[in-house]
């Protein structure tokens, strides 16, 4: 795939953060995208944002845990826009604290969007996309998660393991159709979600926790993970950890995994963003980057 002009893109959690930069950045390319979100307004939002710069965009109201929701979403695309060509599986949800006071309540919300989302959107849009006959791209948004241990973060940090597995084994399932499959793993990503939010409900505490360290650590933008996963989806790549601290934690879970689980017991969040930020002023990190990079091509291609 080497373009994306008048190509159907499909992107889940489209409504804010990374999803919205997704969006963005294939109409940009002048893909016809559809952007999807639970929160309507959102989604009308990003839509807006993307017609005020010439780009094409329509928005959907959909909770990609509700089977039936997505099955009839699935059927509302091709109906009115054709097959997509790309699927962004990016709708997430979050929450933090000790697994003893997550209630069976979180973990089925925890496991609606993180897992069973991905299963409802690959299983409506990708038999679409092998029966056209003229294949795509499904792209998952995993994240660190999936292979690196976060302290106050089992249960999410299980989903996106989950998340993980079912974007490997969906590749070797849809190998020979036409149909490329791509786990993107990111780091954690300053969204600005909860940023002027005055009213936050007691029930969503955990998530803004979340929310508040990823704001607190990381200055990675939703634009730099979006420039990642737009490449990628004219490629057919296996794993995509990104950026350069998601690489370095991939490559260690590969190397050492008890080593790499040492490290997450060890260090803690300010201590590695405050060793990035050292570095970042000086050319050597761009030089570790590109040699982590390499060492990921090697592992992944053997």
């Amino acid at each position: 795939m080497t373009g994306f002009e008048q190509q159907v893109v499909v992107i889940t959690g489209a409504g804010t953060g990374i999803g919205r930069a997704v969006a963005q950045r294939f109409a940009r390319k002048k893909a016809v995208v559809i952007v999807a979100d639970a929160e309507k307004e959102q989604a009308v939002r990003t839509a807006d944002s993307i017609t005020d710069f010439g780009g094409d965009a329509t928005p959907f109201a959909v909770d990609v845990a509700d089977a039936a929701a997505m099955e009839s979403f699935a059927e509302d695309v091709q109906a009115e826009f054709g097959t997509p060509r790309v699927l962004v599986n990016n709708a997430g949800y979050a929450t933090a604290g000790p697994f003893l006071e997550h209630t069976l309540e979180d973990w089925d919300r925890l496991m609606g969007v993180n897992v069973w989302g991905l299963v409802h959107g690959s299983t409506y849009f990708g038999r679409q996309m092998i029966d056209s006959g003229r294949g795509g791209r499904i792209i998952n948004v995993t994240s660190v998660a999936a292979f690196t241990p976060i302290p106050l973060s089992t249960p999410y940090c299980a989903t996106k393991a989950a998340a993980q597995m079912l974007t490997e084994g969906l590749r070797l399932e849809f190998a020979g159709t036409g149909v490329g499959v791509t786990a993107v793993c990111p780091a954690l990503v300053h969204t600005g979600i909860y940023e002027g939010d005055d009213e936050v409900d007691p029930a969503e505490l955990r998530t803004l926790s979340v929310s508040g360290l990823a704001q607190r650590y990381v200055a990675h933008s939703p634009e730099s993970i979006a420039r990642t996963i737009v490449r990628v989806a004219a490629r057919n790549p296996a794993v995509v950890p990104t950026p350069i601290e998601a690489r370095a934690l991939y490559l260690a879970t590969r190397v050492s995994p008890g080593g790499a689980r040492l490290a997450a017991r060890i260090f803690k969040p300010d201590k590695l963003t405050g060793m990035r930020a050292r570095m970042a002023r000086r050319p050597v990190l761009t030089r570790i980057d590109d040699y982590l990079a390499r060492k990921l091509e090697h592992y992944e291609s053997r």
